[in-house]
């Protein structure tokens, strides 16, 4: 078996150096395998962000990719596409940040490419593994699984409402906007609690909330031929959220929002105290937010008046 804390089987059997790296899989398990980049104007404002954050950005959001299906990551391969002139300085901090995130997570950076490109990309995969059949996939839950999310939802939205308004300077609020600019900037992958979930028999279905809750909880709820039922009282809204957008928009940005990186999963009812000893155990805040129910009752969020309403559309969609 795998275990929980640390992979087995990172180190590479030949790495960087050779045209292709050679990967010895960890015995009895299957391989998992994500794909994600960061580019210029869509996902980075390199102008206004550390290239060192901008490489650990670059490696959480496919680590937490592994973490939703419960895996173990163990490798990755890197390419990057800088624009001609820029700094080396710069290009050592993007590269001491991905470092820096697959170190964290005993990551193995086995290869990659790098290229002149018009603007700033940055791509990551991630090569992972889970025990035989106990990949969290998003089509498990059934009618009456309750729902959960860990974190706190909205403050990377707030962030980057920060960036775009070049707002980041001292004086009253500046705690909540250096956590809101943090949420966006150097997000945290819960790669140990989903790690915990899969192994521990404990979500039937699980997601990574990186494009918000409005589509990524339909996304689960389709795969898994099934309804749901959001309390918007109960949501996780992340104060700096708030005190950056205001109470509505903050609210909002908690379910319409994108990459806040927590996972929403589903779970048998009677778990509950399991999950809460495990949340506790880890240090890591686990919220029930609503349940799962027959597909033809639909996705509704009971506000907080008590009326039922649809999700609110997701504030971003690439090709709209």
């Amino acid at each position: 078996m795998l275990r929980l804390s640390r992979g087995t089987g990172a180190r590479p059997v030949v790495g960087i150096g050779d045209d292709a790296a050679v990967l010895q899989p960890p015995r009895r398990a299957q391989t998992l395998v994500t794909t994600d980049f960061l580019t210029e104007g869509v996902h980075v404002l390199a102008a206004r962000t550390p290239p060192r954050l901008i490489g650990r950005k670059a490696m959480a959001v496919n680590l937490s990719d592994i973490a939703a299906m419960g895996g173990v990551p163990l490798q990755a391969v890197v390419s990057v596409g800088l624009p001609r002139g820029t700094p080396v300085p710069w290009a050592r901090g993007l590269a001491r940040g991905l470092a820096e995130q697959a170190r964290r997570h005993r990551v193995a950076i086995v290869g990659g490419d790098t290229c002149a490109a018009e603007r700033l990309f940055v791509g990551v995969t991630l090569i992972g593994a889970v025990e035989p059949g106990r990949a969290v996939k998003r089509s498990g839950a059934r009618v009456g699984d309750r729902l959960y999310v860990t974190g706190a939802l909205g403050a990377s939205a707030a962030g980057l409402a920060l960036l775009r308004r070049g707002r980041r300077g001292r004086g009253p609020g500046e705690a909540a906007r250096r956590r809101a600019l943090r949420a966006h900037l150097d997000p945290e992958p819960r790669v140990l609690f989903g790690r915990a979930l899969g192994v521990g028999g404990l979500a039937t279905a699980m997601i990574d909330l990186s494009d918000g809750l409005a589509r990524d909880l339909p996304r689960l709820c389709a795969a898994s031929r099934a309804g749901a039922v959001i309390g918007e009282s109960v949501l996780p809204v992340d104060a700096a959220a708030i005190a950056v957008l205001g109470d509505g928009p903050g609210r909002r940005a908690a379910i319409a929002g994108g990459e806040d990186y927590e996972l929403l999963f589903a779970a048998r009812p009677g778990t509950e105290a399991i999950l809460a000893a495990l949340a506790a155990r880890l240090g890591q805040k686990v919220t029930g937010i609503g349940t799962v129910v027959p597909r033809r009752d639909g996705i509704r969020l009971l506000g907080r008046d008590g009326r039922y309403r649809p999700l609110p559309a997701p504030d971003f969609e690439h090709f709209r």
